[in-house]
């Protein structure tokens, strides 16, 4: 059976390693400094300084390593666990794909036969279901990204599950996006993920509406929900780490990942929040 990927333990270890080579070197160094048959005392103070100096330097030098190491390792472990999870989301959608095509010819004989029995209105409303069906997994085929096409499979089913409506509208293949697939799904997921919490307190017509469009410079997205205002004074402070409006539940970082990574690619991202509507509108250079 084929071990599981732990990055917390091996930066435990690297951490660790490094630990011991720095005592190991200041070891060496204090056994020089205080062995008397290597040199007199003033030598000894002399050279010790310059160790000393220098186990500093390596020391110094040695720290940016690991710290770089384990921010590396820190953002490796991230994007696994965002490939599984997009992963499992392809085969769900898979399923549902596999699913219609094997129930395709059950659904035309069922009309074949409702026509033949002139149950025409019968007939009307179940084509009406299937095409409904099928429409809705359309919509989030349009693109030439599969990790997004499934996340937008997975969230709509997500939101289902609670009562709210998604609406998607997609005129843009996002061919030549820079943004890497897995960090562009981690900028859909917690706009969405935030989108479908406010709306859990609301009763009936909770609406979702994901808009993934293109024009001359810039690759867009736009995320609406009929969810409660936002006030200008968390507007203000929304995309700050350690920001959240979900009291205990949330951590404040969901947004501020998504500003961080839009920054990173030289796009951006802003919000417009009523009493009606929340807007979240992002882009990126093209």
């Amino acid at each position: 059976m084929q071990k599981k990927l732990n990055i917390n333990k091996t930066i435990i270890t690297v951490i660790v390693l490094n630990i011991i080579q720095i005592m190991t070197i200041l070891g060496v160094v204090l056994y020089n400094y205080f062995n008397e048959n290597l040199m007199n005392f003033q030598e000894k103070f002399n050279n010790g300084e310059l160790i000393i100096y220098v186990l500093i330097i390596l020391g110094v030098i040695n720290s940016f390593f690991v710290i770089k190491d384990i921010s590396s390792l820190n953002e490796h472990n991230i994007e696994y666990s965002m490939l599984k999870d997009t992963l499992g989301q392809l085969e769900n959608l898979n399923k549902t794909l596999r699913g219609q095509r094997h129930d395709f010819m059950n659904h035309l004989q069922v009309v074949y036969s409702l026509m033949e029995m002139e149950e025409y209105a019968e007939a009307t409303g179940y084509i009406e279901k299937v095409f409904t069906d099928i429409q809705r997994i359309n919509k989030v085929l349009k693109t030439s990204k599969p990790a997004v096409n499934a996340l937008l499979q997975a969230k709509i089913d997500y939101g289902e599950k609670r009562g709210i409506k998604t609406e998607i509208l997609v005129t843009s293949s996002l061919e030549d996006l820079l943004v890497p697939a897995w960090e562009f799904c981690r900028v859909l997921g917690n706009i969405i993920d935030n989108a479908i919490y406010a709306l859990q307190e609301k009763g009936e017509n909770k609406i979702i509406k994901i808009e993934l469009f293109e024009d001359l410079k810039t690759y867009r997205f736009r995320i609406k929900n009929n969810g409660p205002k936002i006030c200008q004074e968390w507007i203000n402070r929304i995309f700050d780490a350690g920001v959240t409006t979900k009291g205990e539940k949330g951590e404040g970082m969901g947004l501020s990942i998504v500003k961080d990574i839009l920054i990173k690619y030289e796009g951006d991202i802003e919000i417009f929040s009523d009493n009606e509507v929340t807007i979240f509108e992002g882009w990126v250079p093209r």
